[in-house]
């Protein structure tokens, strides 16, 4: 549990990014479909997709009152920020038993209402194989199977617009870039790669 919230705070820490996703009105309809996704079930789910890849992933630490300012700070919007009342977080390794990152799900209690996803990249980038793998079971896990059938954004695959937003950054040399995917199963899915000094921290977030 230390190792986990140690992890957590050099995330938090390298992140510093501003990610201006609106909370809108859940209506009973909207309601009953996030209701649909689970913290427990979801997390499971995704632990045992990425087994079959030889990526480990740990069992959800929980976090809720005053852990949450301490290690589920994630928005610069306040009004987001200051909803989430509930919060797991769980850590993955590769298939050598290096660290990774972190997926975290943040809402209220039985009601999440984001996934995120944070990987620490070395400089040559060599977990990008790791990464598209643990982003696309994200997506099917919490938005649906079907980016080959809508490709969104004009991509075929998950893993070709993470080569774009790989690409992209690495050409605009900024410290932090963001590619932004809409009309997923009307869903905005958002991605962030910024430099730091270990190589690049990416950060990719899933409204439910």
């Amino acid at each position: 549990m230390k190792k986990i919230f140690t992890i957590a705070i050099i995330s938090l820490i390298a992140i510093s990014l501003v990610i201006g996703i609106a909370m809108m009105p859940i209506s009973e309809k909207e309601e009953s479909k996030t209701l649909s996704v689970s913290y427990k079930e979801t997390n499971e789910s995704i632990q045992s997709k990425l087994s079959i890849h030889k990526i480990s992933m740990s069992s959800p630490l929980k976090l809720n009152g005053f852990s949450i300012k301490k290690y589920c700070t994630f928005f610069s919007d306040e009004s987001i920020q200051n909803a989430i009342e509930y919060c797991t977080s769980t850590e993955l390794l590769s298939s050598d038993g290096k660290y990774l990152g972190n997926i975290h799900m943040v809402g209220i209690p039985g009601m999440p209402k984001y996934m995120i996803g944070i990987i620490q990249a070395d400089p040559q980038i060599s977990q990008i194989g790791d990464i598209k793998i643990i982003y696309k079971t994200m997506i099917e896990s919490i938005v649906c199977n079907c980016w080959n059938d809508q490709k969104p954004g004009g991509f075929e695959s998950v893993s070709d617009w993470i080569d774009a937003a790989n690409s992209h950054h690495l050409d605009a040399k900024k410290i932090t870039s963001k590619s932004v995917i809409s009309g997923l199963a009307k869903n905005d899915l958002v991605l962030e790669i910024t430099t730091n000094n270990e190589g690049y921290l990416w950060k990719f977030v899933i409204p439910s």
